[in-house]
């Protein structure tokens, strides 16, 4: 039989063992539950990345694809950002819509980012105003499988790119996108895991080369028309990284819990970052925050 003062110390240091495991599992699970553990990226064109130099994807493509930006902003550790987005969404947004939440959900995401997702749920040929909101109301049914937290974006004005990457007659009425945008948050106020990014507010602002601020940054009217590309509907590199900042800006303004410092804010370093990221034919490379 043990002495009571050796007793004493074995049951202390078992204690303490059991205490260690359940700290470290806690922090192991903290850290898989994180919203930056997991992202993956759905939607159209803008997410994919898009250039019309290169119709059927390039290298130019893959430098403007949002993942490549989001990882170069966010610090925090995560996986590399998944991007199940496409170029070719506007053909068939229901069937695209469907098949990217399924591949999205196949990896457990703990955040998904679908800025452009729900666009072609309101832009499109043909219909009338009320065809448009019944098939607005189609996406936001697609989304609702989505359990984890959710980034969208609302539906913007891209009148300014009529005649270059959008017909007239894929226009939606001002009436429409804002009775869309009305219940694009009606919705999400339903949807607590819903985070909305202005999209309508950054594009105007670029559209129209108006003053345009986004977290520290402040760009001056007649500046922030360079942040788009000729086709005044896609971003160009620098656009891409100031709209990453402004995604994860906008998610922190809605999770203060989460630390500011997790974030990349300094756009140059962000951008810098992002156009030394590998192609995708050259061995994968994990962004500054990302896991090895």
């Amino acid at each position: 039989m043990m002495d009571g003062p050796r007793s004493g110390k074995l049951a202390f240091r078992a204690l303490a063992g059991v205490f260690w495991v359940v700290a470290w599992a806690h922090s192991a699970f903290a850290q898989e539950k994180a919203p930056w553990a997991r992202i993956v990226v759905i939607g159209a064109s803008v997410s994919h990345g898009y250039t019309r130099n290169e119709a059927f994807g390039g290298p130019t493509t893959e430098r403007l694809a949002l993942d490549r930006y989001l990882d170069a902003a966010l610090l925090a550790p995560h996986e590399p950002v998944r991007n199940v987005a496409s170029a070719m969404f506007f053909v068939l947004p229901d069937d695209m819509g469907h098949t990217q939440i399924r591949e999205a959900l196949t990896t457990n995401p703990t955040l998904v980012i679908g800025i452009d997702f729900l666009f072609w749920f309101c832009y499109g040929r043909g219909g009338t105003d009320q065809d448009r909101l019944n098939h607005f109301e189609k996406g936001l049914k697609l989304l609702e499988s989505i359990p984890c937290p959710l980034i969208v974006g609302d539906i913007p004005d891209a009148s300014a790119a009529v005649n270059r990457m959008i017909s007239r007659d894929e226009m939606p009425s001002r009436k429409t996108r804002e009775a869309a945008n009305r219940r694009l948050r009606e919705w999400a106020a339903e949807h607590k895991q819903v985070t909305i990014v202005p999209i309508a507010e950054f594009m105007r602002a670029v559209a129209a080369n108006e003053k345009l601020t986004v977290h520290s940054h402040v760009f001056a009217s007649g500046t922030t028309g360079g942040l788009l590309q000729g086709d005044r509907l896609h971003p160009n590199q620098r656009g891409s990284a100031l709209l990453a900042i402004s995604i994860l800006d906008t998610f922190l303004e809605e999770h203060p819990s989460l630390a500011a410092s997790q974030v990349q804010w300094d756009l140059e370093e962000a951008l810098r970052a992002a156009k030394s990221m590998p192609h995708s034919a050259e061995p994968a490379q994990a962004g500054p925050g990302s896991k090895p």
